[in-house]
């Protein structure tokens, strides 16, 4: 059925893998956004550093003057090291130089030590915790060693993190489908076994609800086989009695031959319902239409004057899917059994409605009806309350509809009349 216990744990664990792969790329998307913070914290406070040596190199002349400003504000944004260079690479300030050089900017700095390529004008290049900023106006190069270097720091960290996060993707992707799929594997058994047996899977106490109901159900097989082979045995031994009995007479004259012949064919008639009910049911699936479906039938039946029937059908009925001479020989079936059920005037209601994509067609009569334990009985083979039924009408109904996918329920109550109720899923 569309709304199964098996479809909503599917969602479930579904949704649940999805939540985790939401989880993993929320989580990598915030790491990107802390990266990027650091890095804009430390690049930020470098262009600081910048604007306040550029203002130093203009304001002040005197090179011991800038000196001592630049040492200061080495100390300040505590620096491991900072050198300002002329855009030849000739030096202006050393935070590591102990005394103050009037010549130095004699002393050249070759950068390619620490970076590939130089920056262009504005622009700023990191290797690790070094970083050299081109400043624009006035034209120098500023290089500034951090410790820590919280962008370097981080980077190494994100790119731990973004592996730890992959790596951990790929372990719940394959702990994920190797949970889903063990689990769905008793699961999807027991359901295709209720399915066989016609049980509803229920969505609470999944297991022992189920289990229990395949228990009941594989237990009243199990009755029905042994009371299947008892009464088998019981209508062959009376007709190979009656033939006995029939082949003595005829050898005696007082019988003619026709009569035994009369009863092997009572025999093959017993045989061949028998195997037509035991015989697995091919489902021929196409387009049935209900309102054509249910008028077919009606025609079918033979409908004594003394009983009229009623029809109460929703004026939106979708197109459903299933075997449309099943389908119409199981209402026929129960169009009939109603018909029999009423011993004077009365009335059968067909009412027939769709929810959720569940058909209803309810036959409802005004009979006889059933006692609570003719209920229990009422889909059993070769329960019949008529002397010469077999028993294999109602159980038939209930083997086309289960085949569909779908249940039939009967209410009835001792001289009121009895309900049976068809629900069967608009796609098979």
């Amino acid at each position: 059925m569309k709304s199964s216990y098996l479809r909503n744990i599917s969602i479930i664990a579904t949704v649940f893998i999805f939540l985790i792969l939401f989880l993993a790329l929320a989580n990598l998307y915030i790491s990107i956004q802390l990266r990027d913070e650091f890095l804009n914290y430390d690049r930020s406070k470098i262009v600081s550093i910048a604007k306040l040596c550029a203002h130093y190199l203009t304001t002040y002349k005197n090179q011991s003057e800038r000196n001592y400003l630049f040492r200061n504000l080495s100390n300040a944004f505590t620096v491991d090291h900072l050198i300002i260079s002329d855009t030849l690479g000739n030096k202006i300030f050393d935070s590591r130089s102990i005394l103050v050089d009037l010549n130095f900017s004699s002393r050249k700095i070759d950068y390619s030590l620490f970076f590939e390529t130089l920056p262009g004008a504005d622009e700023m290049v990191q290797a690790g915790d070094n970083f050299i900023f081109h400043n624009g106006t006035p034209p120098f190069y500023l290089y500034i060693s951090l410790s820590p270097a919280y962008s370097a720091v981080f980077g190494n960290i994100f790119k731990w993190h973004v592996f730890y996060i992959t790596l951990s993707l790929i372990f719940v992707g394959f702990l994920g489908i190797f949970l889903i799929r063990n689990l769905f594997l008793p699961m999807r058994y027991v359901a295709n076994v209720a399915r066989e047996l016609g049980v509803e899977l229920k969505k609470e106490d999944f297991v022992s609800e189920t289990f229990n109901e395949i228990f009941k159900k594989m237990k009243l097989k199990e009755e029905m086989l042994v009371e299947f082979s008892g009464y088998i045995a019981h209508e062959f031994r009376n007709s190979l009695a009656a033939i006995i009995g029939l082949a003595h007479l005829v050898e005696k004259r007082k019988k003619p031959a026709s009569d035994i012949i009369k009863e092997c064919r009572t025999m093959e008639e017993l045989i061949a319902r028998l195997l037509e009910y035991s015989r697995p049911v091919e489902l021929v699936v196409s387009p049935v239409d209900v309102r054509q479906l249910i008028d077919d039938a009606v025609a079918r039946v033979s409908l004594p004057e003394r009983i009229q029937i009623k029809k109460k059908i929703a004026k939106h009925l979708p197109t459903i899917h299933g075997d449309y001479d099943l389908l119409h020989a199981a209402l026929i079936n129960l169009l009939k059994n109603s018909i029999e059920a009423i011993e004077d005037k009365g009335t059968i209601t067909v009412d027939i409605h769709f929810d959720e994509d569940i058909l209803s067609i309810a036959i409802t009569d005004n009979g006889c009806g059933l006692d609570a334990q003719e209920l229990e009985k009422v889909f059993s083979p070769f329960y019949s309350k008529k002397e010469s039924g077999m028993g294999l009408g109602l159980a038939y109904v209930k083997k086309i509809v289960e085949i569909h996918n779908g249940r039939i329920e009967v209410n009835s109550k001792k001289g009121q009349g009895t309900t049976f109720t068809l629900k069967l899923p608009r796609e098979h």
